[in-house]
């Protein structure tokens, strides 16, 4: 594991544990946590095979590989109860031993995020590229997500500046009433084109330039502010933390979880001589 320019060496088992840990809470059900554990491994073996890094399989960097906080940090982050929830963790990870996710036969990319606002989104409206697995599907019971729902007010000069920098074109002259235009949504419910001073945005500009936790957005316009409002927090692709959460909580297991998120998809077991 790369971490702050140094090689650490890990077992995978407690690799994966840091990384489960590291991204959901543990007081999550033992089947949300499974379910995380396969996307981890499945995330994990696929950028070992891709070499990303020259000296390591993988960084401790949810930006470019997963979130693995060190056991330290994670001692810190739970305290007294750091022992029961190292113990969940990895019997999570130990029970789903091997167990990956495969597409015609290759590794998937596991992307995950904490919670979609209701749906998911597809691969294609926030990276452009179609992927046939990573499609836009419901995702309820996410209400109660501590970040599902934010709301920002900016005002009229605060707006323009963050926008007129990287898109001079947009004329934000006038009042913010008349800024907005025509906006078409994608199938998960997020801005895929907005007009905004006359220019066309993409809700994944949007996203970058104010901000925001997603890019399932609603712009209120005022006479001197715009008020923002978004639904769920990270890309909205793959599987949904707290959907998860909510699945489990219903009585879902982690394979029917998995493969809910990740459609067309199966769970296939890595074996020294092969799979099976």
């Amino acid at each position: 594991v790369l971490r702050d320019g140094s090689v650490e060496e890990a077992a995978l088992d407690t690799y994966l544990a840091q990384v489960v840990l590291s991204e959901m809470p543990a007081s999550f059900a033992p089947e949300a946590l499974k379910a995380q554990a396969v996307a981890a491994r499945t995330f994990a073996c696929r950028q070992t095979a891709g070499g990303k890094h020259e000296n390591a399989d993988v960084c401790a960097q949810s930006a470019c590989c997963q979130a693995c906080l060190t056991v330290e940090d994670l001692r810190a982050r739970y305290g007294d109860g750091f022992e029961a929830a190292w113990d969940k963790a990895l019997a999570a990870v130990r029970e789903t031993q091997n167990e990956v996710l495969r597409y015609e036969g290759a590794l998937i990319d596991a992307v995950y995020f904490s919670c979609s606002g209701g749906r998911t989104e597809a691969a294609v409206a926030v990276w452009g590229g179609e992927i046939p697995y990573l499609q836009s599907v419901p995702s309820p019971g996410e209400e109660d997500a501590p970040r599902e729902t934010e709301t920002l007010t900016f005002t009229a000069e605060e707006f323009r500046d963050r926008i007129t920098p990287a898109r001079p074109d947009a004329d934000l002259s006038g009042t913010p009433e008349t800024w907005f235009g025509a906006v078409r949504y994608t199938a998960g419910g997020g801005i895929g084109t907005l007009e905004l001073g006359g220019a066309s945005f993409t809700g994944t500009e949007l996203r970058r330039l104010l901000g925001l936790r997603s890019t399932d957005i609603e712009f209120s316009p005022q006479e001197d502010g715009v008020t923002v409002t978004t639904h769920g927090f990270g890309h909205r692709v793959g599987l949904s933390q707290y959907g998860a959460e909510a699945m489990a909580q219903a009585g879902r297991r982690f394979d029917e979880i998995l493969l809910h998120y990740y459609q067309g998809t199966e769970i296939r077991r890595l074996t020294l001589d092969g799979e099976k």
